[in-house]
């Protein structure tokens, strides 16, 4: 399985339901063309004075699974096609967005 960790801050104009219901249209269209196998749940950061030592001020947090290498590929190929309609999505999703950061990882 590949990850993708994203970590971002919404911009003050978006509300975290506009926001998950965003993220729950852009998997949908992709589980739907077999391009994604999941999408846990969005969390918010817990800034523990510990455990918490990345200093970026990123609060929400999604995690997106695929098979494999290849579909991940086959994903952002399709998510960078202008017609496709998860492009739209993403473009919408983006638009939502203030700071951002991913981290991709295979296990």
């Amino acid at each position: 399985m590949v990850h993708l960790l994203s970590a971002v801050k919404l911009k003050p104009s978006v509300s975290a339901a506009a926001f998950a219901e965003m993220i729950r249209q852009l998997s949908a269209s992709l589980k739907q063309q077999r391009l994604l196998s999941t999408t846990r749940p969005i969390g918010k950061r817990f800034p523990h004075p510990i455990m918490d030592t990345d200093e970026a001020d990123l609060d929400t947090f999604f995690i997106m699974s695929f098979e494999s290498r290849t579909q991940l590929e086959a994903a952002v190929a399709h998510m960078t096609e202008p017609e496709a309609l998860s492009t739209d999505h993403h473009r919408q999703l983006w638009n939502q967005l203030d700071s951002y950061r991913f981290t991709c990882w295979e296990d």
